[in-house]
């Protein structure tokens, strides 16, 4: 590394020389550098020296080494280290891991007859505020100001109501060893400084990527990170990236979906619907499958009516643009009647065995799916029936997968 690379931080401020021109910032951003003549710079910056003298393979070499706890603690130790370690993050175990999961500081177990509430201890992570140090703009800093006053929680929760504290937990293997490791975030901030530690937390989230993501208790509120990060200068990606995950609870239907489509790029994703044909609900859950192929691999909705299968066969039919579908959808434990190619009901008799044909579009004939439909491995013997008596054939599974 140059001389002129090097940061200094001097009574609250941080300077750097780049190219002969000084730099200082009071921020931890680098849209707030500005410019400062030289004869402007005090006399101890010019002769002092900076603590880090490494060239930039080293220490990265030297990061590779340490755990998501060890490289948090070199991070908050200066300036020149956040900045090093953001802009190297994807190569550090700062930003792999295998799960996250929202969840309540406490728990219920069935205990004699009845559940009892939980406290365990965990060891929390705690946040510098170097970290998190940044300029608000007037106009932002309103628009916290009133969102606090409105009380918008952080995060949209199932049946826990008492919760102002929600703990984020990540799980990472590291040298062979399962480490889990606690963050402590408020579901109502109360000032400015616990927003910005919510927004330093989301975008070390946004930045990272998870072998696995549960949806159970608690979730992001796409209304909070909107809030959050309302002047996104940096064009930063405000999405969850993971290989999996999987939405257990059925709460805040849309505002969950809306969270999935906005801020959730997934391999595979796997939703367990709600008994519900609410228009706008619909919507969502079409728009992913019709339109997600370049956020979701593999999309699986478990208890849906059939009446949702019909939309995404006719889609692959006629739809004038199918590039953007998803490649591979699962129904599982689906109900109601079936049709197979060319609109044609799927007899009673069929389902003795699995059922397979193919699709292809109209605009497009060299784009096919191939779809099979069989028994429920669960409900192998359950039967879908209308108030009325009417049957019309078993709960069942499906696959639609593109071919080509």
């Amino acid at each position: 590394m140059s001389e002129d690379q090097k940061i200094i931080e001097h009574e609250g401020v941080k300077y750097f020389k780049e190219e002969g021109q000084w730099y200082w910032s009071i921020g931890t951003e680098w849209y707030h550098t500005l410019p400062i003549a030289e004869d402007k710079v005090p006399a101890d910056i010019k002769t002092k020296k900076p603590k880090v003298n490494l060239q930039p393979e080293i220490l990265l070499d030297i990061f590779k080494i340490l755990n998501f706890v060890q490289l948090l603690a070199v991070q908050q130790t200066s300036f020149y280290f956040k900045n090093f370690i953001d802009k190297y993050g994807k190569e550090l175990a700062l930003n792999k891991f295998n799960k996250l999961e929202f969840r309540p500081t406490y728990e219920y177990k069935w205990c004699n007859g009845d559940f009892v509430k939980i406290e365990p201890e965990l060891n929390f992570i705690e946040i510098n505020p170097h970290l998190y140090d940044f300029e608000l703009s007037k106009q932002l800093e309103e628009k916290w100001l009133r969102g606090i006053e409105k009380s918008i929680p952080t995060f949209l929760r199932h049946w826990y109501e008492d919760i102002d504290i929600v703990v984020c937990e990540l799980e990472q293997n590291y040298d062979m060893k399962k480490e889990l490791y606690y963050i402590q975030l408020p579901n109502f901030p109360k000032n400015i400084e616990e927003m910005k530690i919510v927004r330093y937390v989301f975008q070390l989230l946004f930045n990272c990527t998870f072998k696995f993501f549960k949806i159970h208790l608690l979730l992001i509120n796409p209304q909070m990170i909107q809030l959050l990060f309302d002047e996104n200068e940096t064009n930063m990606p405000l999405q969850i990236h993971s290989q999996k995950t999987e939405k257990i609870s059925l709460w805040y239907e849309i505002d969950c979906l809306n969270f999935i489509w906005n801020h959730l790029i997934s391999n595979q994703i796997i939703i367990y619907v709600s008994f519900t044909h609410e228009e706008d609900i619909m919507d969502v859950y079409s728009k992913i499958l019709a339109n997600g192929g370049n956020k979701f691999l593999n999309v699986t909705y478990e208890c849906l009516n059939s009446l949702f299968y019909f939309y995404i066969i006719k889609h692959i039919e006629t739809s004038e643009d199918i590039s953007k579908m998803v490649k591979r959808i699962k129904f599982v434990d689906m109900y109601g009647p079936l049709i197979r190619e060319n609109n044609i009901k799927i007899k009673f008799e069929e389902y003795a065995k699995p059922i397979k044909f193919q699709l292809s579009n109209k605009y497009n004939p060299k784009i096919k799916f191939s779809v099979t439909i069989k028994k429920s491995e669960e409900q192998d013997e359950s039967y879908y029936e209308y108030p009325n008596g009417d049957v019309d054939g078993p709960i069942v599974d499906a696959v639609i997968k593109r071919i080509n």
